[in-house]
């Protein structure tokens, strides 16, 4: 036998080495003296002994007797006890085993009390729904506690038995031996017990094997003569044969008789199930569809006798063609028994409960072949008293606690009063109880004529699946999301084949989950297969109640795997899926305030490469629909103590079912939807902010720009406020030329170019480019008057372009994601004002002003080409003939945020008042910048002609010119002749009945260096003498004042200068009156006529070069002193505006009087 080691302990009863003997010790066995045997010596464990040893020799004497009878001795002796090894595992195995046990059954735990439902309001996702502290005695919480304290217990069972055991242990060989003497008496008891009942047995049999006595006189007698004397004989007379004449004739009349009686005597008595019989062979044949066919016959013409059985037939299948011999004498004669009695009611209601008895048995002989077979460990079959149950689904893994099961059994038929209806007998009858309840209303067709027990239960279960896929199909369409189809849901029930009964759910897109439920094991199938799939089927085979959790566990599926297949398509077209960054709360409010729905949801979070971080698409499921959220989430990563939330702005998308299909175009059209809301939204706060008024609504005009699919809200903002400077100010303009409402349109957006990402990847020095995305949108604005427009054509700029036939300019605006286009929009419309004051400028300017190119970023005109003042000029002023007037050209950068940049070209007599020009095309009235430049040209192209006649003198010492701008309407001429003679004349423009004209006087005639009385009267100098032809002059642009001259700006200025520079330049080498030098004049040539010396015309040139330095920097820095204090007038102005804007509401303050700044006067 095996000797295995047992708990770690070892054992005394090893038959391999130890004799027979108790704990291993010796056997003291004294040998009864009658069966003539000797008394045993001592014997320790068969062995160790010399006696014992095979290498000892042989010892005669007594000793050796000795041996030999203890040898022979120990074959006599009995058997051991057997030593109980089998089923006996060491403690440590044990133990191990127990505590695998309870970690499995921990985690079951576990994990059933997570599939159970969660109380309603927790489920909703509050989670601090008992916050008070106080107990939870819901009816869910209660039993999970009551599953917890089963659970608890039953380990704390198995602990005890365990420490039990292991506290036996240490007694291990007194139980060992326990229990093989146990297991030794018990064999002993079954082996008497056996014995008994083979005699018992035996006797029984021999009973048959008794021969009788034999009657040895009557066996001699017939054995001899054949007969026996004694026996009486009664002489009976054998009946004549029965022709067949007479049978017919016989069965004819008992065929009458049968129709008689039945039609006469037994009409009433006749049950109604035997009206359908038929008379035959001298039978009537009672026949019931369904159940039995039975013939009877009479035995008499007296219709009181009873009739008689003669034969039985089942009519139902399947069943036995013929009734076995033992079964027909007892129904026989049972039926007799009955027809005596009842009669025919009597025979038909014993053979029709007969009848459903054998079909009870014939479906619970089916259902047992059934569980042995094809349906094992899924149906459990019992047999009850004229009655049978059959458990399905018993072993399926959902719903655990409850089973299924129906009763076929027998109704009596009786009415509510409990009596008996004739017409209505006993039937079979099923009752249904589905998870341990008894569904009263049900409609489970079964044929009793075909029985077929699997058809039964394939009928119970296509309505239990029914009723499964039913309930979630029901519960499921009573949501919004599929009551308003959102989404694709359908039912398609079997009513002979439960497993292809299906429930298809629509996850997400084309793809659908079918739920199905195995027809033998209850189980739940969902396809396609797949690891998102399995993880919902197995969630649905752990619930306790699939019809009420089911539509929650497949929303679970749906939400999980739509999350999954977003994360997986998007990320490959530049969208990521993110975790959820707010509080469970936060995120609920946000739900529940646009919908009065409070379903459960689950939340996808989405953000698209190149969006701001605070931007995310949000996805929110439920069984009350899905919705899109625009979220926007503030800087802060918590929540504020004041209970403060990072939700800045959401807003809901809306979304049609018919877009929710994952494809590449899906994605693309939520990127340019939601970054046209994103850019509005930015763009509405900046409007806000800014105090702007804006107007939104939905265009009807379709834009080509976006998707079919996509309509964005178009955004009406005031021509007015965008030109409104950021101080405040309300800014007026004259003379409107655009309509005042702006639309924006989104029109899309625009990734970064594949070229700038590898530029930027290649250059390893450079950082990394910015990626995020750049949004589209143009705004369109409408002119009052197209036709002043007409020298605009085509494209204005690269994203701004005018259309003569509309008379609309179209600006197409570029910005990150996230920024506002409203300062943008501002900036190009401020941009395009100062164009548009610029070409209408050239466009009062007239034909000498001659338009070159006109955008956005710079305006390029010429003037001047066609002076009509040149010619007279020309012949009046000697010296060589002269060129004709060329056109200068002039370019305007109006492209800067700063101001206007302004470039002219060299020689252009202009240049010496250009940064009064760049002062005056920054000011309000820079449209007039090219009707001054055209009609002070003259004016400054003399002055140039002047400085270039004069530069002749000026390099022989004998007089120089200069001039002075105070501003573009006043010239300072100065000329200084030797020795120490000035002329300084002023040239302003003042306006003459509605025309401007030059007027030109000499600003030193009221003061006399030479006097000192400032009050006396001036005296006559040579400089009055000259230029009295001057002032005494007339003609075309020439009017004579006496003591100054007023000119035309056109037709006059350059030829009354060239006068005054032919007259002032006779005096050039002339002697003066030897007047001193003015100490507050600038010095003129320093050589006197009265006093000439060698080398002293070199040093006057020198001193008269520096003085006019010195005189030309100081009034330099007087002017800068001057524009210092314009500017400084200018902001205080402005404050005192915008002070008293806040005081009394909107309006400009009008230009002050004592502003001193250079802007062009024509009025």
């Amino acid at each position: 036998m095996e000797n295995p080691i047992q708990n770690g302990i070892r054992t005394n009863h090893d038959r391999d080495t130890w004799m027979n003997g108790v704990n291993g010790g010796s056997v003291n066995r004294e040998i009864s003296l009658d069966k003539g045997k000797g008394l045993l010596a001592n014997m320790a464990n068969g062995g160790g002994h010399s006696e014992m040893d095979v290498d000892s020799e042989p010892q005669g004497g007594p000793v050796g007797a000795l041996a030999a009878t203890n040898y022979s001795s120990m074959d006599d002796l009995p058997d051991e006890i057997q030593h109980i090894t089998a089923d006996i595992l060491p403690l440590s195995t044990i133990i191990s085993r127990l505590a695998q046990f309870s970690h499995g059954k921990l985690q079951e735990q576990i994990m059933s009390l997570a599939s159970k439902p969660v109380p309603q309001t927790a489920a909703n996702g509050n989670a601090n729904y008992q916050s008070n502290g106080a107990e939870d005695t819901s009816p869910e919480s209660l039993e999970k506690k009551v599953a917890l304290l089963k659970f608890i217990q039953d380990l704390h069972t198995r602990w005890v038995k365990a420490l039990v055991i292991a506290e036996w242990s240490k007694k291990a060989d007194k139980v060992s031996r326990l229990i093989d003497i146990r297991a030794h008496l018990a064999t002993k008891v079954e082996e008497f017990n056996q014995v008994f009942f083979d005699l018992v047995t035996t006797k029984r049999d021999l009973h048959w094997a008794k021969v009788p006595s034999p009657d040895l006189k009557t066996a001699l007698e017939i054995l001899s003569s054949g007969e026996v004397t004694w026996m009486p004989e009664f002489g009976y007379l054998k009946p004549p044969p029965i022709t067949p004449e007479e049978t017919e004739a016989w069965i004819d009349n008992l065929n009458t008789m049968l129709s008689v009686r039945l039609t006469l005597d037994e009409y009433e008595k006749t049950p109604f199930a035997f009206r359908n019989y038929t008379i035959a062979s001298g039978r009537v044949t009672f026949r019931v569809e369904g159940e039995f066919e039975v013939d009877l016959t009479i035995g008499d013409e007296d219709f009181d006798k009873q009739f008689w059985f003669i034969d039985f037939r089942f009519l139902f299948r399947p069943a036995p063609k013929e009734l076995t011999e033992t079964l027909r004498i007892a129904l026989e004669a049972r039926v007799n028994e009955v027809l005596g009695t009842d009669g025919l009611a009597g025979c038909y209601k014993y053979l029709h409960e007969f009848v459903l008895t054998q079909k009870i048995t014939e479906f619970w002989r089916q259902a047992v072949e059934l569980s042995r077979e094809r349906w094992v460990d899924t149906l459990g079959v019992e047999r009850l008293n004229r009655a049978m149950a059959i458990h399905y689904w018993v072993n399926r893994p959902h719903s655990q606690g409850s089973k299924s099961w129906i009763i076929l059994g027998v109704n009596s038929g009786n009415g509510p009063d409990g009596v008996p209806d004739p017409k209505s007998p006993s039937r079979l009858s099923l009752r249904w109880f589905r998870d341990n309840k008894e569904v009263k209303d049900f409609d489970i067709p079964f044929d009793v004529d075909a029985i077929s027990a699997e058809d039964l239960l394939t009928a119970v279960i296509a309505k239990h699946v029914e009723y499964l896929l039913g309930s979630i199909y029901s519960k499921l369409l009573s949501k919004p999301r599929f009551a308003q189809r959102h989404a694709r849901l359908s039912l398609d029930i079997s009513k002979d084949s439960p497993s292809d009964s299906s429930l298809t759910v629509q996850l997400f897109d084309k793809e659908n989950a079918t739920v199905r439920v195995d027809s033998m094991t209850g189980a739940f199938t969902l396809l396609p297969i797949s690891p998102y799939i399995q993880d919902g089927q197995k969630r649905l085979n752990s619930s306790p109640n699939p019809a009420e959790d089911g539509p929650i566990t497949l929303e679970h599926l749906r939400a999980y795997y739509t999350t999954k297949d977003i994360s997986n398509r998007a990320r490959s077209i530049g969208w990521t899926v993110l975790r959820n960054p707010i509080t469970t709360d936060e995120l609920k409010n946000m739900v529940h305030s646009v919908s009065q729905s409070r379903e459960a949801f689950q939340s996808a979070w989405l953000r698209r490469v190149g969006w701001a971080p605070q931007w995310y698409v949000v996805m929110t499921m439920s069984l009350g629909g899905d919705q899109w959220w625009l979220v926007e989430l503030s800087a802060q990563h918590k929540p504020g103590p004041q209970g403060g939330t990072r939700v800045k702005t959401f807003t809901k998308i809306p979304m049609a079912s018919a877009q929710l299909s994952l494809t590449d175009n899906f994605f693309e059209n939520l990127t340019v939807y939601v970054s046209g809301m994103v850019s509005q939204i930015t763009d509405l706060r900046e409007l806000h902010s800014k105090k702007m008024a804006y107007n939104s609504k939905i265009s009807e005009v379709y834009n080509s720009s976006l998707p079919a699919e996509i309509r964005l809200p178009t955004i009406f903002v005031r021509l007015s406020d965008m030109l409104r400077p950021q101080s405040g100010e309300k800014r007026t303009i004259s003379a409107s030329w655009a309509k005042d409402f702006v639309p924006i349109h989104f029109l899309g957006v625009q990734s970064p170019s594949d070229e700038q990402d590898i530029a930027a990847a290649s250059a390893a020095s450079q950082p990394r480019r910015d990626t995020r995305l750049k949004v589209i949108a143009e705004a369109r604005l409408t002119v009052t008057n197209r036709s002043k427009f007409q020298l605009l054509k085509g494209n204005v700029d690269h994203d701004v372009a005018f259309d003569p036939r509309l008379g609309q300019f179209s600006l197409k605006l570029r910005a990150d994601m996230g920024t506002p286009l409203v300062a943008l929009l501002a900036a190009r419309i401020r941009s395009l004002e100062r164009l548009v004051e610029f070409v209408e400028g050239i466009r009062r300017a007239g034909k000498d002003v001659v338009p070159v190119s006109a955008t956005l970023r710079e305006v390029v005109f010429t003037y001047g080409g066609s002076g009509d003042d040149a010619v007279p000029a020309a012949a009046t002023m000697p010296g060589p003939a002269r060129q004709p007037p060329r056109a200068w050209r002039v370019r305007l950068d109006i492209s800067k945020e700063d101001g206007v940049e302004i470039s002219l070209e060299k020689d252009n007599p202009h240049l010496r008042v250009l940064d009064y020009l760049k002062v005056a095309a920054n000011s309000p009235g820079l449209e007039s910048l090219p009707s001054w430049l055209l009609w002070s040209l003259p004016l400054f192209r003399g002055i140039q002609k002047i400085e270039e006649t004069w530069r002749a003198p000026g390099m022989k010492n004998e007089g120089l010119f200069q001039s002075v701008h105070e501003n573009l309407n006043w010239v300072h001429l100065r000329f200084t002749l030797s020795p120490r003679r000035v002329l300084n004349l002023d040239i302003k423009c003042h306006n003459r009945k509605g025309k401007n004209v030059w007027h030109v006087t000499r600003s030193d005639a009221n003061r006399n260096p030479v006097e000192t009385n400032p009050g006396a009267p001036r005296r006559t100098d040579e400089f009055d003498r000259v230029l009295a032809k001057v002032w005494t002059a007339s003609g075309e642009g020439i009017k004579s004042l006496g003591s100054s001259v007023v000119a035309d700006p056109e037709k006059g200025i350059e030829r009354l200068l060239a006068m005054t520079e032919h007259a002032t330049r006779s005096l050039v080498g002339t002697p003066g009156p030897g007047l001193p030098f003015a100490g507050n004049e600038a010095p003129g040539p320093a050589a006197g006529p009265s006093a000439p010396q060698q080398g002293q015309p070199q040093s006057q040139q020198a001193s008269a070069a520096a003085a006019a330095a010195r005189y030309a920097q100081h009034r330099q820095q007087q002017l800068q002193q001057q524009l210092q204090q314009q500017q400084q007038q200018q902001q205080q102005q402005q404050q005192q505006n915008q002070n008293q804007v806040h005081q009394r509401g909107a309006g400009a303050a009008p230009l002050g009087s004592n502003s001193k700044a250079p802007l062009v006067v024509l009025d």
